[in-house]
């Protein structure tokens, strides 16, 4: 796995992804509601470099954003809350 990322979703408040890193947890962006679906922003380089793929994507709600963001080299968790 060449990314590991978090992602803390509330369908109407929005979330954040964080990308773990040797030293932690990082976030890399957040996800605003927009007219009825979330829509995610990156926050500034450097520890967004390779997930550029982000900017800009729309999902339904959080099951979607997780489907939208797991690609064969990320991998996504939700914590249970």
């Amino acid at each position: 796995m060449e990314f590991i990322l978090r992602l803390q979703c509330d369908d109407i408040l929005g979330a954040r992804i964080e990308r773990e890193t040797p030293t932690g947890l990082v976030t890399i962006a957040t996800a605003a509601p927009q007219g009825g679906s979330l829509e995610v922003h990156l926050l500034d380089p450097p520890a967004n470099a390779g997930l550029e793929f982000l900017d800009g994507l729309r999902a339904q709600d959080c099951s979607d954003l997780r489907r939208q963001l797991a690609r064969p080299n990320v991998m996504v968790v939700m914590p249970d809350v």
